[in-house]
């Protein structure tokens, strides 16, 4: 099952269900109108700092955030790496 990206989220469900524009956003989160839009068009990630404004402003907590964008990243770390068919190492005995 692939991750949902932490932008995605963050656009549907808080900029769009409360019919708030990107600007208005990056009002209340004190950043940018840029800033908001590369993390909703998957060109930034959601950093510690940006977890925190938006957990602050809008609910939750920071960590929920960065789980999500961890997630996602393993999620397309491992869809990277699966065409090497890495193997464990196994000892001698």
């Amino acid at each position: 099952m692939p991750f949902i990206y932490p932008g995605e989220l963050l656009k549907s469900e808080l900029i769009e269900a409360n019919g708030l524009t990107i600007t208005e956003v990056a009002g209340m989160l004190k950043v940018s109108r840029q800033a908001v839009s590369i993390i909703i068009n998957q060109k930034a990630d959601v950093s510690p700092e940006m977890a925190l404004r938006i957990a602050i402003v809008f609910g939750e907590t920071a960590d929920i955030w960065l789980r999500l964008q961890a997630k996602y990243d393993l999620d397309k770390a491992a869809k990277k790496i699966s065409r090497f068919k890495l193997e464990p190492y196994r000892t001698s005995a």
